[in-house]
């Protein structure tokens, strides 16, 4: 994917309904980030995809920012649209799946976003929740869709072709007790559109 291209991905996938989204996530996730104590040296972003959240991550990181994705030209593209000046990006690639090639807590701040609602299988959540907490030595930034009727009933109606009518859902208090069961306590969950969009934010300090 060469840099016009994932631009042009970008603007065409956060049109519309989306660009409100788009806006209010990357406002939440500034104002969680503004509320950790002490400096970010080492941060994640895991998967990284686009790199929509790049520059945010880049200015909070002192030291270092993973982008981390299972798929290459993710990663490639991501790094390549970006600008030599800040934080130096590192790459990796990674499957969630598996375990993270990572030390027990090397990040000061774990960020995950739009990955849980691809999830279909608790066994592959709970790895995943494990995961994404044994590498967070401090902070961890995470998003999943909370169960909501209306979101799905409107996932289920929207009759758009190769669009995804159902996903995976969880309640919020079953997240928040799994990753509490990892050393996790609950900083502050954010439903990014409450009542109409299931997605939620949640900032998580290690304990």
């Amino acid at each position: 994917m060469m840099d016009a291209d994932r631009a042009a991905y970008l603007k065409k996938r956060y049109r519309r309904s989306q660009s409100i989204l788009n806006r209010r996530e990357q406002r939440f996730v500034d104002a969680m980030l503004a509320q950790v104590d002490g400096p970010l040296e080492q941060i994640i972003d895991l998967p990284c995809g686009h790199g929509r959240f790049t520059p945010q991550l880049r200015r909070a990181a002192s030291q270092r920012l993973v982008c981390a994705d299972l798929r290459l030209e993710h990663i490639n593209a991501l790094v390549g649209a970006e600008d030599v000046v800040g934080t130096p990006i590192e790459t990796s690639q990674v499957d969630l799946y598996q375990r993270l090639p990572f030390a027990d807590k090397e990040f000061n701040l774990v960020f995950n976003f739009r990955f849980f609602h691809h999830i279909r299988d608790d066994a592959h959540r709970q790895h995943v929740i494990a995961e994404l907490s044994r590498i967070s030595g401090r902070y961890l930034i995470v998003s999943y869709y909370a169960n909501s009727a209306v979101h799905a009933l409107q996932k289920r109606l929207w009759r758009r072709t190769g669009h995804t009518r159902d996903l995976p859902m969880i309640s919020t208090s079953e997240l928040h007790r799994c990753f509490r069961q990892h050393g996790c306590e609950i900083v502050e969950d954010r439903a990014v559109l409450p009542g109409i969009h299931a997605h939620h934010i949640t900032l998580m300090r290690r304990t």
